[in-house]
């Protein structure tokens, strides 16, 4: 069984120099101004699930077009991959780590900036010859100046989760691109689906659909999306049409014989399957969120801004499939929103629930003078919740 995060520690990411959540629950709700950090919640979120894997940094720094590799070609001045996920957007000179994990568990993830050094060891082999060999190690750039012997042949940063420790080194082998140093990974990984902000790609989506296809998971979907479509009865993942109705045989070529796809949905008392993308945002929201539940079974499900596509009439429905599903599969939950009624149907869902944790928890500054304005978290409990729901209290 998943042991989920009973709190939250988020130390020297990105504009979250020592942000700590003390509770969390099944279900989680961040909220917050604008800039105030909540995404940046998600994100440390998706490193903590990866324990840290190359491809994850590299997604979040593209996603930021930032820097996350270095040619012989780049310049010793431009700046370093990876080196914006700290706080103050730079390497802390005294090696500090970016930390992510529950409040004093040994399962944390540490990110640290490294220097790779490299010296030379002799060894005398069985029969008496001299051997030399060079070995390599990684040390915080506070040591650099302390290992005048050794020789600095890259940079990179160590990741270190449950005693296991590894180095991303910066650049590419070869000066080729795509070329990379065959990495170890960390282990502890856990499932982690992410769903942003904009729409998730309709060939991501039909992956997804081919999981759940033909299993029980596949009534409880289209059960779903009849929140939205009272009148729908049947949906499929089918190869994608050109605008004059025939297969796209010349984009699948240059896609490497990729062939895209597309949701059709029947709906009664219409003859012709009819476009998913026609029947709104909602439908395709909700279709997203509820196929991306079940990879995410026995882990984290990460929703960056939860009510997007979806009218407040339904989103009280939407968190009750989500608070059961959550349940059922074993799911840690965490979604972000700016909108008020989110926040309602959520603790309201939250309060109908009472065997399945819901918590609140608002992300801003502190208006602590001995805080230096540094970003805090406000967590709301079920009770606290009933709270909001009764009395309209602003918690956004």
């Amino acid at each position: 069984m998943f042991l989920m995060l009973k709190s939250l520690v988020i130390k020297n990411y990105r504009g979250l120099e020592d942000f700590q959540v003390e509770k969390l629950g099944r279900v989680n709700l961040i909220v917050g101004k604008n800039n105030s950090g909540k995404s940046t919640v998600l994100e440390a979120l998706r490193l903590y699930a990866a324990s840290g894997h190359r491809s994850v940094l590299e997604q979040i720094a593209a996603d930021h077009d930032e820097r996350f590799f270095l040619t012989d070609e780049d310049a010793e001045d431009l700046e370093l991959p990876f080196e914006h996920l700290f706080t103050g957007r730079g390497f802390p000179e005294d090696g500090t780590a970016i930390e992510i994990g529950e409040q004093g568990s040994s399962q944390a993830l540490m990110i640290r900036h490294v220097y790779i050094l490299e010296h030379e060891e002799q060894t005398v082999a069985p029969d008496g010859s001299d051997i030399v060999r060079r070995r390599r190690r990684a040390v915080p750039p506070i040591q650099v100046a302390d290992d005048e012997f050794d020789t600095v042949v890259s940079q990179g940063l160590q990741l270190r989760k449950a005693r296991h420790t590894v180095e991303l080194p910066f650049e590419r082998t070869n000066g080729a691109i795509g070329s990379r140093i065959r990495i170890p990974e960390l282990p502890d990984t856990l499932p982690c689906s992410y769903i942003p902000t904009r729409f998730v790609d309709m060939d991501e989506l039909a992956v997804e659909w081919d999981q759940v296809a033909l299993t029980d998971h596949e009534k409880t979907l289209k059960d779903v999306l009849r929140i939205i479509a009272p009148d729908f009865k049947d949906l499929a993942f089918v190869s994608k049409d050109d605008r004059y109705g025939r297969r796209d045989y010349a984009s699948s070529r240059l896609r490497h014989r990729q062939v895209q796809r597309t949701a059709k949905v029947r709906l009664q008392g219409v003859d012709k399957p009819v476009s998913l993308n026609s029947m709104g945002d909602g439908m395709l929201r909700l279709l997203q969120l509820v196929l991306k539940m079940f990879p995410a079974r026995g882990g984290l499900l990460l929703i960056d801004e939860f009510e997007n596509g979806l009218h407040y009439s339904v989103q009280k429905q939407v968190w009750d499939l989500v608070f059961e599903l959550a349940e059922r599969l074993d799911i840690q939950v965490f979604a972000t929103t700016h909108s008020w009624d989110c926040i309602q149907t959520f603790a309201r869902a939250a309060l109908d629930r009472p065997d399945i944790e819901g918590v609140l928890f608002r992300v801003g500054k502190s208006a602590r003078k001995s805080d230096s304005g540094k970003t805090i978290a406000t967590v709301f409990d079920e009770d606290r919740l009933y709270q909001i729901t009764e009395a309209d209290i602003e918690v956004r």
